[in-house]
């Protein structure tokens, strides 16, 4: 929770540090994610991941740099994580000889996340922008469910310490009239969480207030 509070408070005292002289504008936004993970795992029954539909919600300072280009810190909540399955054809549980063998390993794993991305805009027109920039996340829960399991344990990981994230984002964005907007941004994780890098695609709304 301190490390929660901590990323909270980065994220206002960069807003009070900016100078008042340029334009600025407050917002909310809010939309779909479809999220997944890159396996890195080299184990002997690798999993395969697809996609998941969540959500994330939040708001958004918009600082003018010219009339081109803009910064938006964001601070989000997200619901994300993937659904897998291990396939275990080769893998036999009991003796070698035996013709009982584990067909597959399915589950799912549901995580909630505090995002803070620095966005930078750039217009390429009146109504389209480019956008790009850092995103860091710290995980408040992640949970791994097993639909089938005959090991009776589990082969993904579930570390509590490895909670921070930090990723990349590129997406654009159309302006459906001064004040609000759609967008599509695709996040990538460059830092590994137990053996995976986070790939969410989000499609959503923003408004400015």
């Amino acid at each position: 929770m301190k490390k929660t509070l901590l990323l909270i408070g980065i994220f206002l005292l960069s807003l009070s540090s900016y100078g008042q002289d340029s334009q600025v504008d407050f917002g909310i936004k809010g939309g779909l994610n479809y999220s997944s993970f890159i396996d890195n795992n080299d184990d002997d029954i690798p999993a395969e991941y697809k996609g998941k539909i969540g959500f994330q919600i939040g708001g958004f300072v918009e600082f003018g740099i010219s009339e081109k280009i803009s910064i938006r810190p964001e601070l989000l909540y997200s619901q994300q994580g993937s659904v897998f399955t291990m396939n275990g054809g080769d893998f036999n549980i009991f003796d070698p000889n035996d013709d009982i063998i584990i067909s597959s390993i399915n589950g799912e794993i549901k995580e909630s996340l505090l995002l803070l991305p620095f966005i930078v805009e750039y217009r390429l027109s009146e109504t389209f922008n480019l956008e790009f920039g850092p995103q860091f996340g710290y995980s408040l829960n992640r949970v791994v469910e097993l639909d089938t399991n005959p090991l009776g344990g589990g082969f993904i990981r579930n570390d509590d310490k490895e909670k921070f994230e930090l990723g990349l984002g590129l997406g654009v964005g159309y302006s459906l009239s001064d004040d609000l907007g759609i967008y599509l941004r695709y996040n990538y994780g460059v830092i590994e969480r137990q053996n995976l890098n986070t790939s969410v695609i989000q499609l959503g709304m923003n408004y400015k207030l």
